[in-house]
């Protein structure tokens, strides 16, 4: 049976969340509905299994791919986003535009804004395409985004993309052999927690406390390890943009452009005034745009280096006729942690307009590691019954809100609003005008403050990103009315 549940539908169905959707599509929304093409006219993308082969091992893994096999999307700014997604997995799924501005029903959070997709169903998503940038997309569906089902989504503005610019999209993921539901089930036993042992016979999953909850078997760029690299040509003393993507369930990284040096140009796919570097740190579901001039002909590798540890992957820049070096996965010192130094020096290009704060609120994150439980505030949020959590967050339309991020924790929490862009406003108590965002890097013991202004009605997860600390609790809603 196949599933075409429309947005009509779905708001026929009542409740608050799809009420405060039905908010949004007043005025000049109702007239851009009016006008949805038909259905022949949508890009069609299918949710999937697929064969890849790591550290020569086939691995059955899911993917979000079109019609011609091509992972993911790249849209042009001008266009709305129309997508017709298929389910033709065994099971059912509901896929999250992180980084675009939906309305509320069309958010891609199971049990919250909408019905997951059943097998063989299908679910038409027709909206503004906002913000233009490096986004991506992924399941929320359970562990879903650990099966590798996420894919780069990328929205094209033509005037900030000069024409002599190579444009090279760089996804980087982890990987398992291991099935996330046993990753997450050893990670909820107390034993999974102490140091030195061995978990069925495999090396602990907290091998190194306060760094990295999961050692993983691959580290991926554009789905392939440094074994086999995804080589890119490039012109000899050409300029690329770099759209970097960290799409990984429990990594952070640093990016590595070795010898070269780069600008950052955007964060989270909206721009900031530029800062040059070579080495940039990178959390779990943030994009960073880098504008890279090749200075000769060569051989350029384009490394993610795993925060705390040895392992990286990446990609190589070559020239026509270069010379490509094989490259080891595991580097001979480990990196060191992410800080928020890069942060506290960006500034946005296009900052919030200039307000006064409305409301503030306070979300502390916490955890224990005994029991791998991780809340908001002392409250664990049950992902499977989302809409019967208690919001923490209560708005009104128009308003300026300010969320300070309190990490009582020592490890590090990627934290993620849906539906809206954000700005850092302060860092350990100290006033900036930074970058703006939708994915905030709060390392252990430390505090960010973002602002964002409430112009998208409904019922909104606010969560971290490290996909077993969303699973075991920390997360809340962002509730207008």
């Amino acid at each position: 049976m196949v599933h075409a549940m429309s947005r009509r539908s779905f708001l026929a169905m009542g409740g608050a969340c799809a009420g405060a959707a039905s908010l949004a599509r007043g005025g000049n929304a109702s007239l851009f509905y009016a006008q949805e093409p038909s259905l022949s006219e949508a890009i069609r993308l299918r949710a999937t299994m697929r064969t890849l082969e790591i550290n020569g091992k086939a691995a059955s893994l899911m993917g979000l791919e079109q019609a011609n096999g091509k992972q993911g999307l790249s849209l042009p700014a001008a266009q709305p986003f129309d997508v017709l997604l298929e389910n033709k997995l065994a099971v059912p799924t509901a896929i999250h535009w992180h980084g675009l501005h939906p309305p509320n029903n069309e958010d891609g959070v199971p049990g919250l804004t909408q019905q997951p997709v059943p097998p063989n169903g299908s679910d038409r998503y027709y909206f503004p395409l906002k913000p233009a940038g490096t986004h991506w997309m992924h399941s929320h569906m359970g562990l879903q985004e650990a099966f590798l089902l996420s894919a780069p989504l990328i929205v094209h503005d033509p005037p900030d993309e000069p024409a002599d610019e190579q444009q090279i999209v760089v996804f980087l993921g982890d990987f398992s052999f291991t099935s996330p539901t046993e990753i997450y089930a050893q990670l909820r036993k107390p034993k999974a927690m102490s140091m030195g042992g061995k978990m069925g016979g495999k090396p602990m999953m907290m091998s190194k406390p306060d760094v990295n909850d999961v050692d993983y078997d691959a580290y991926l760029a554009n789905d392939r390890t440094l074994a086999d690299p995804d080589v890119v040509r490039v012109e000899k003393n050409g300029k690329v943009r770099l759209r970097i993507i960290n799409g990984s369930s429990g990594t952070n990284f640093f990016i590595s452009l070795g010898d070269l040096k780069g600008e950052v140009i955007a964060t989270d796919g909206m721009a900031v005034k530029p800062v040059s570097g070579s080495r940039f740190p990178l959390a779990i579901a943030q994009r960073i745009d880098l504008r890279v001039q090749l200075p000769r002909e060569g051989a350029f590798p384009i490394l993610a280096l795993r925060e705390g540890a040895t392992e990286q992957a990446g990609i190589i820049l070559a020239s026509p006729g270069a010379a490509i070096r094989k490259l080891p996965v595991k580097n001979a010192a480990a990196a060191g942690l992410l800080t928020l130094d890069l942060e506290s020096r960006l500034a946005a290009s296009d900052p919030l307009v200039a307000k006064q704060i409305d409301q503030s609120f306070d979300l502390r994150l916490q955890g224990d590691m005994a029991r791998y439980q991780w809340t908001i505030n002392g409250i664990a949020f049950d992902t499977e019954n989302p809409k019967g959590q208690t919001p923490q967050v209560r708005v009104k339309s128009g308003q300026r809100v300010a969320l300070k991020f309190i990490n009582e924790t020592g490890m590090s929490h990627p934290m993620h609003l849906h539906g809206h862009s954000f700005q850092v406003i302060e860092i350990n108590g100290k006033a900036l005008n930074g970058a703006l965002r939708d994915t905030v890097l709060v390392p252990g013991k430390t505090s960010v403050t973002v602002a964002f202004d409430a112009n998208n009605p409904g019922a909104w997860y606010v969560h971290c990103h490290v996909l077993w600390h969303l699973a075991a609790g920390m997360a809340t809603l962002v509730q207008y009315g």
